[in-house]
């Protein structure tokens, strides 16, 4: 069995975003030069489609324009105005406050009566939205704000989290949505999401019941650091998580293990089986909206391979599935909405915590994961935290 991590795996002042506006704001202004998953390409699939998403509590939205995909930051560079009030979308970029239009290069060229009321025509008074950076994994986008520190390709970023996101966001339909809000801080959310020595106690009657010993065995469990990323797989096997890269890069994946893939700073893609040799993904996002508040994004899906089920299965699986995905779907809500209760209670006692906590050998990815967010801080220049 792997040896506990220790309490020296975080710092003693761990937790003063989570109870710090001030700290908070500057932990996200930082983020905001990592990629940050947005959302599907499949919701940008038509010239004018676009998404509003958020990246380092800083609305952003994405459209499609003929091939290209560009972002920006959704305020318009005349008074300030949300360019994009809705979460999706098709259209040109109108300003709702004032009508000024912007082109696919972000300059606003259709301003109304511009020489009458600035003394120039638009071109001359180059007024430009703020671009973010965007880049695709599969049906994934990511964006980012630029940064001089921030030159790493998204493909780079990922290592071989790439092929694994590449591979399992695929689906025959469109994934089912669903939103929560926490009130606690993102990464008290990341935490339970990495944490495997919870589940007796949070969900002894979802989770809890499902396995024959609640408290996992962690020889039986692969734990692999993918860069600044992590993963765990339901397998012990020394090689286990190399075959499942291998089988994502190649095609050859079939899907037999559990799987959770967390990817920095705030995304996790789970590969679970629910019932026989059926297995579901879940892509989840704890969007950050204060040091106190987080919005959960979930998207549910059939996992997109068939070959570890029966001839029969595979044959009737578009009959069953609409009826396997709503309790599925159900399933997946009720083991979130009790890790969410679990870190409202855990964010009440936060401006209580002023020292490391101690990490278990089943909680060693917690301890990786603030690893990772402090030397994401560190690379962009933090202060002192």
């Amino acid at each position: 069995m792997t040896s506990p991590t220790t309490s020296n795996a975080m710092p003693a002042d761990w937790a003063r975003p989570l109870v710090s506006p001030e700290a908070f704001a500057r932990e996200q202004a930082l983020l905001a030069h990592v990629w940050t998953f947005l959302g599907l390409a499949d919701d940008l699939a038509r010239d004018g489609d676009w998404i509003r998403a958020s990246i380092g509590t800083r609305s952003v939205f994405v459209q499609r324009f003929g091939s290209e995909l560009k972002g920006f930051e959704n305020v318009c560079a005349h008074r300030f105005y949300p360019l994009r009030t809705a979460e999706s979308g098709n259209g040109p970029i109108v300003c709702g406050f004032h009508h000024w239009r912007y082109n696919k290069d972000g300059q606003a060229l259709g301003i109304p009566v511009c020489e009458q009321v600035f003394g120039v025509v638009s071109r001359a008074l180059d007024a430009r939205l703020n671009p973010i950076e965007v880049a695709t994994c599969g049906a994934l986008v990511f964006g980012r704000f630029p940064a001089a520190h921030a030159a790493q390709s998204l493909e780079d970023f990922l290592g071989d989290a790439f092929p694994i996101l590449a591979a399992l966001a695929r689906w025959r339909s469109t994934p089912r949505v669903w939103s929560l809000p926490i009130n606690a801080n993102w990464r008290l959310s990341l935490h339970i999401s990495l944490d495997n020595y919870h589940i007796a106690a949070i969900h002894p009657h979802t989770l809890g019941r499902r396995i024959d010993n609640t408290y996992l065995e962690r020889a039986d469990l692969t734990y692999a650091r993918v860069g600044l990323h992590n993963a765990y797989l339901s397998d012990g096997a020394d090689d286990a998580f190399e075959k499942y890269v291998v089988g994502c890069r190649d095609g050859s994946l079939q899907g037999s293990h559990y799987t959770i893939l967390q990817v920095m700073p705030n995304l996790n893609m789970v590969h679970a089986g629910t019932d026989g040799a059926f297995y579901s993904c879940v892509l989840h996002q704890f969007v950050p909206l204060a040091h106190d508040r987080t919005l959960l994004r979930a998207w549910i899906y059939p996992a997109p391979f068939d070959g570890q089920l029966g001839w029969l299965a595979r044959r009737t699986r578009a009959l069953t599935d609409p009826f396997r995905r709503p309790i599925v779907a159900r399933m997946v809500k009720r083991i979130l909405r009790e890790d969410a209760a679990a870190c409202e209670r855990l964010q009440q006692t936060a401006h209580q915590v002023d020292n490391a906590p101690r990490l278990g050998a089943l909680e060693e990815r917690v301890g990786w994961f603030e690893e990772s967010y402090r030397r994401l801080l560190d690379e962009a220049g933090a202060p002192e935290r």
